[in-house]
């Protein structure tokens, strides 16, 4: 197996309000690609390197030409947007699993890729090389996890520029070739397997855990009866989840659900049973739905109240504020 190791720089608009917002919000237009192909020792078989010629972000940001050093010019006698990005993935062949230095490049991927009217459907498996990293390194206090800061770390030549897109990904090759990058990227989570651990944290009494792909719209698993609705675990009856949902993080959301034949029964029902979502959009334009049920034990319930009384009182609040304006 080989794997395409990629590092993109992007232009941004010169203000907040020229960013686009439909099909979805978008700021980050490609005008560099680095990428190496490497074999499963993380050997260099092959690069690619190209400028682009944005076409919706054509001024060049003062902070990206700081950053990169990248100019007007530079932009100006790129390769089109749309004929470079379709070089690239020829490049890159249709079965390419990729790997990144974070998790940016990819889902900017395709977002460039969808505005131009190329398929963004591939690729379909990427990496996260930052994770591959700790899990022989884990990080101290203190340190920087930039590409900078690691190759630092290493004590690895630092011979090319940083920022620069090919470099980049050289030096992120030179990185892979410090670890077991065969064993890293075999114990790599799957989506769901990262999902089910963010959602399904131990301990814990979980039960029904689902995932649902490819999702357009942020909040269609609040509408959607397929996603919304689950059945009790005890008897199987669809639950009734309570008017008020909290939020747990960035996009985590929860409520406590009840079963109409099963409340205030001795079974692991009775008491109700909590409802538990989590949110992700890992590539950049569709959104993933993880759901379960965990059966609450006392502490759990205990907080649930507290924090929905307090969420109770803020939307009342809000509400009495509304119609005194």
């Amino acid at each position: 197996m080989n794997y395409i190791v990629l590092d993109f720089e992007w232009n941004q608009p010169l203000t907040e309000q020229d960013t686009i917002t439909d099909p979805f919000p978008f700021d980050s237009e490609i005008i560099e690609i680095g990428a190496v192909k490497i074999d499963e020792d993380a050997n260099v078989l092959d690069t690619f390197s190209i400028h682009l010629r944005p076409r919706i972000f054509r001024t060049l940001q003062h902070h990206i030409a700081k950053v990169t050093g990248l100019t007007q010019a530079d932009l100006d006698r790129g390769e089109p947007i749309v004929q470079g990005l379709r070089r690239f993935m020829q490049w890159c062949g249709p079965d390419a699993e990729f790997a990144e230095w974070g998790m940016d490049d990819v889902p900017v991927l395709k977002q460039n890729l969808y505005l131009c009217n190329i398929d963004e459907s591939k690729p379909t498996v990427w990496y996260d090389l930052q994770q591959v990293f700790l899990r022989e390194h884990p990080r101290k206090e203190g340190e920087g996890m930039t590409l900078e800061s690691v190759v630092t770390r290493l004590g690895l030549p630092m011979e090319r520029q940083f920022h620069d897109a090919l470099s980049d990904t050289l030096y992120t090759a030179d990185v892979c070739r410090m670890l077991d990058l065969r064993a890293g990227l075999a114990a790599y989570p799957t989506e769901e397997e990262s999902l089910r651990a963010s959602l399904c944290p131990t301990p814990g009494d979980y039960r029904d855990f689902e995932v649902f792909h490819g999702y357009v719209e942020q909040y269609t698993w609040r509408t959607d009866p397929k996603i919304y609705t689950m059945s009790c675990p005890e008897c199987g009856a669809p639950l009734k989840p309570d008017d008020v949902w909290l939020k747990k993080g960035s996009n985590s959301w929860y409520t406590l659900s009840q079963c109409p034949h099963c409340a205030g029964s001795s079974n692991a029902a009775g008491k109700g049973v909590f409802q538990r979502y989590k949110l992700a959009r890992r590539d950049g334009l569709h959104w993933s739905y993880a759901r379960c049920l965990q059966i609450p034990d006392d502490a759990s319930l205990a907080r649930w109240e507290k924090q929905r009384t307090a969420q109770l009182e803020r939307m009342k609040a809000r509400a009495e504020k509304q119609a005194a304006e």
